[in-house]
């Protein structure tokens, strides 16, 4: 005699009650094929529960894939099926006790074709995101099967991208870009359903990191500033070349020696989006001062000399004249750094000159090939002249 027979007699004379769950709340409910239906009891301490499924009201024959698929398996008090043929189906559910004592319950649920139009939504990981991110995009059908074969046409800005498959990976996405999703479900109907998916603007920040550079800022040599012009940014990390770095957004500093500075601007946006720019910036310490009084035979801190002080000169020149144009003393002599060499003593031609106020003409040219204009206003053409007391 088989199993089920055993039960179905045993279970007349058992006092076991199975009270049945079905997630539509009907007695006999229909599910469309292809849909999976969860089968259930109210489970009752120390019972064991197993399902099974047939085709005829005598439940003779059983059914089994590819009709109808059990998904975890077809015991425990609930348990899903998937019903992929259309037809009218018998369930039973046998509980057995801890006792040993089996009851049987059996239901019917109706299996049709499919009535019930799927729909598709899709959603990204990530929106806004940074230039050149990649992002996934990935759809979920609803209210009907895949079908074994489902089609999945993905599209950017209406050209079709993309696999067949569920998901859509872009890194190259600009900003306002549309993507969407077209489904055609592959289920056995008489005409495959297609349907299109929700939009999806995407939004890609806009992060240009830029900066001007200013030197000599308040007349002090070395001293150099940074102008942010940075566009989308809203924090800032700079590093100067020299060692030091800064988080504000237009920072000064100080080089103390020539040389040639790499300065990096790392610019992040509110999302964190990164974008850097380096610019190589020459630091040449170059100038030239003029003394306007020296005092050779007296001792008052002017100075014993006329000696003008310089720094990176390629050539220079120093006249000085009476009042009458008399040319008294010149100098074109530099060091190995670029810095005046002479001095005058306030003499000419061994004689002492009195005390008194001297012109001086100088012109001068810098190693960076930029032409002196002098400590004021200077005169044209890089040529400057001015006045010198000579104490006594």
């Amino acid at each position: 005699m088989r199993s089920l027979d055993i039960i179905k007699r045993f279970a007349m004379t058992t006092l076991l009650s199975v009270a049945v769950i079905l997630a539509t709340g009907q007695d006999s409910p229909v599910v469309s094929e292809g849909e999976t239906f969860e089968l259930g009891v109210v489970p009752v301490p120390g019972e064991t529960y197993l399902w099974q499924i047939f085709t005829d009201h005598t439940l003779e024959v059983e059914a089994g894939p590819p009709d109808v698929v059990f998904v975890d398996g077809n015991t425990g008090s609930h348990v899903e099926v998937r019903w992929e043929t259309i037809g009218t189906y018998y369930y039973t559910v046998t509980a057995i006790g801890v006792n040993g004592c089996m009851n049987l319950k059996v239901g019917l649920i109706k299996v049709t074709k499919m009535t019930v139009m799927p729909t598709i939504s899709i959603r990204v990981n990530r929106n806004p995101i940074c230039p050149g991110d990649p992002v996934v995009f990935t759809s979920t059908v609803v209210l009907v099967r895949p079908g074994s074969d489902p089609i999945y046409q993905w599209y950017k800005n209406g050209l079709p991208v993309g696999e067949n498959s569920r998901t859509y990976t872009d890194s190259l996405l600009k900003n306002r870009d549309e993507v969407w999703c077209q489904f055609t479900s592959s289920s056995i109907t008489e005409n495959p359903v297609t349907v299109s998916s929700n939009r999806i603007t995407m939004e890609i920040e806009t992060l240009i990191a830029s900066f001007e550079i200013h030197d000599n800022i308040g007349g002090i040599p070395g001293r150099v500033k940074f102008v942010n012009q940075s566009i989308g940014a809203k924090y800032y990390y700079w590093t100067f070349g020299n060692g030091t770095f800064s988080f504000d957004k237009n920072p000064v500093t100080d080089y103390s020696d020539d040389g040639t500075y790499l300065i990096k601007l790392t610019a992040f946006s509110p999302i964190h989006c990164t974008d850097t720019c380096a610019y190589p910036f020459t630091l040449l310490f170059k100038g030239l001062y003029i003394p306007n009084a020296f005092a050779p035979t007296v001792s008052n801190g002017l100075g014993g000399t006329f000696k003008p002080a310089g720094v990176n000169l390629r050539r220079y020149r120093i006249e000085i004249y009476d009042n009458w144009g008399h040319l008294l003393w010149e100098s074109t002599k530099l060091d190995d750094q670029g810095r005046p060499a002479e001095a005058w003593d306030g003499t000419y031609q061994g004689e002492l000159m009195p005390q008194g106020t001297y012109m001086w003409k100088a012109s001068a040219e810098f190693v960076d090939g930029t032409i002196w204009q002098g400590p004021g206003t200077g005169a044209g053409g890089g040529q400057t002249f001015g006045t010198v007391t000579l104490l006594r």
